[in-house]
């Protein structure tokens, strides 16, 4: 059903071939077979392959070098990529312009910048590759300004980049809002067609919110692939349109007889968890076992949220305990399933036994999790050993949504006075996050006090917010603040701000 292609070879099946390698080295098999690995996502093999194999006397060279080093970039721990890097300064192939290029992509990918430039500079000759990677990794690492000052100095010198090179630097573009300027480069040079370009700037103007601009360029593109769709699929979620999102998911397999794949799945579950939407959450599910796609972690973790929160959390429960392979967002999303339905000890139970499992540790979403759990069942005495453990068992420094979590469980609990001198003792500055939270629990309980501090600090950050200055305004009139009243609503015509008015929506399932 899913159409995958992987490179050519000789070899129908690599590891048949590894044994009489192993043996008896020879480069003409060699380097297609690491290739192979390499490129069909096998990367511990094919390192595993390279270490025998130059324990044996194999020497690399300038074809092997640049794919041990993309599959090195693949490992959490770098040493061997940096062992491999010494090799190639020994053997003399650092100055071969694909190594140095596979150099720079390797330090790029772990974030190491200084080596990236190091790598440039010693670069005599370089050509769109060596441009395209460094640009690559500055914008990847979020260093946006760096990329486009690389990619103005490269136009300047008269070099014609391709069109990785223009959707590598998209990103670069998105951050500063410039998405129309770097469109209209695209029109004049000839790039408009280009179907890995035109995705890239989907996703540029999918990420700067403008998805009109987005579904014009989708629309416009004479070839799409999977990739196209499943980033104009991801640029409505992402921006809150799961409805159109959803619709154009079916129109992917209607249309242009794409099957999705689990990146296509993935958001549109994320979707249906949106939206509630139950029965299309079910159609999806179903064609998760049409497609073999079962088996995904990503896919799981979708299903385990989407039944969620739609509030099936028997469902949530059979998906958990039939996938084969489970990482921390599984457990993750379970402990969040059970904890937003109240049932905060079955969260407990399911974070304490994901403690005792050596495969997964838990991260800061994971104690998010754990600490909404105890907000919503009032699991107070819980809810400050898991905030203690943030630090103590996990090493994780609390950030402001762990703040926020018990900000809330005070609130919830009724204990308003307790939230507010938490708030005052934090080592950080409560952003307006925090301050919503009390506000919403001092408001429902009617303590207008607590509520007036709460949307003071507000006002301080969010002064031309209209809902919270009506908000306040009521708060004072609850209080028989009547002179504050006036001065609030003075604000509001001063301001010419007025009260949006709400929308609320329920999906009746017949």
């Amino acid at each position: 059903m899913f159409r995958r292609r992987y490179p050519s070879s000789s070899f129908t099946n690599p590891k048949t071939c590894f044994i009489s390698i192993q043996a008896q080295p020879k480069q003409e098999f060699i380097n297609p077979s690491i290739k192979q690995l390499v490129q069909t996502g096998q990367f511990y093999e094919a390192l595993k392959l390279y270490i025998k194999l130059c324990n044996n006397g194999f020497k690399p060279d300038n074809f092997t070098f640049p794919y041990i080093l993309k599959a090195s970039s693949q490992l959490t721990d770098p040493t061997l990529g940096f062992l491999i890097h010494n090799q190639t300064i020994k053997t003399g192939f650092d100055s071969n312009i694909f190594v140095a290029n596979s150099l720079i992509l390797f330090y790029g990918k772990l974030g190491h910048l200084e080596s990236v430039r190091y790598m440039f500079d010693k670069i005599p000759h370089r050509n769109v590759v060596t441009w395209t990677a460094t640009i690559s990794a500055f914008s990847q690492n979020n260093r946006f300004n760096i990329s486009i000052e690389f990619f103005r100095y490269m136009r300047i010198l008269g070099i014609k980049p391709n069109s990785f090179t223009l959707a590598t630097l998209l990103p670069s573009f998105s951050y500063f809002d410039q998405s129309n300027q770097i469109h209209s480069f695209l029109i004049k040079h000839g790039f408009e067609s280009d179907i890995f370009v035109s995705t890239a700037l989907i996703d540029v103007y999918a990420k700067c919110g403008n998805t009109l601009s987005a579904k014009h360029v989708f629309d416009e593109m004479p070839e799409r692939n999977l990739v196209s769709w499943n980033a104009i699929c991801l640029g409505y979620n992402q921006n809150g349109n799961m409805r159109e999102s959803l619709k154009l998911f079916t129109e992917m397999q209607k249309f242009d007889n794409f099957w999705p794949d689990s990146f296509s799945v993935v958001t549109a579950l994320c979707s249906c968890s949106n939206l509630a939407s139950l029965r299309e959450g079910k159609e999806i599910h179903g064609y998760v076992y049409k497609a073999n796609l079962e088996n995904s972690v990503l896919v799981g973790n979708g299903l385990i949220d989407m039944y969620g929160k739609c509030g099936f959390l028997e469902l949530a429960d059979h998906v958990f305990d039939k996938m084969q392979e489970r990482d921390v967002g599984s457990w993750t999303a379970l402990i969040m399933c059970h904890g937003l339905h109240g049932q905060g000890v079955k969260a407990i139970e399911i974070f304490e036994k994901m403690k005792k499992t050596k495969a997964v540790t838990p991260n800061s979403v994971t104690l998010v999790a754990i600490l909404t759990a105890c907000s919503h069942s009032c699991l107070v005495e819980d809810g400050f050993k898991y905030f203690k453990s943030l630090n103590d068992d996990f090493g994780i420094e609390p950030a402001m949504k762990h703040y926020i979590c018990m900000v809330d469980l005070l609130g919830r609990a009724g204990l308003l006075a307790e939230a507010l001198k938490f708030i005052n003792e934090m080592p950080v500055q409560a952003d307006s996050r925090v301050w919503e939270a009390l506000l919403g629990s001092a408001t429902i309980q009617g303590d207008m006090v607590v509520a007036e501090i709460a949307a003071k600090n507000l006002m301080e950050s969010e002064s031309e917010n209209p809902e919270l200055c009506v908000q306040l305004a009521n708060i004072y009139a609850n209080s028989g603040k009547w002179d504050d009243v006036v001065k609030i609503r003075g604000s509001l015509q001063s301001m010419k701000l007025r009260k949006s008015p709400g929308v609320s929506s329920v999906q009746v399932v017949l």
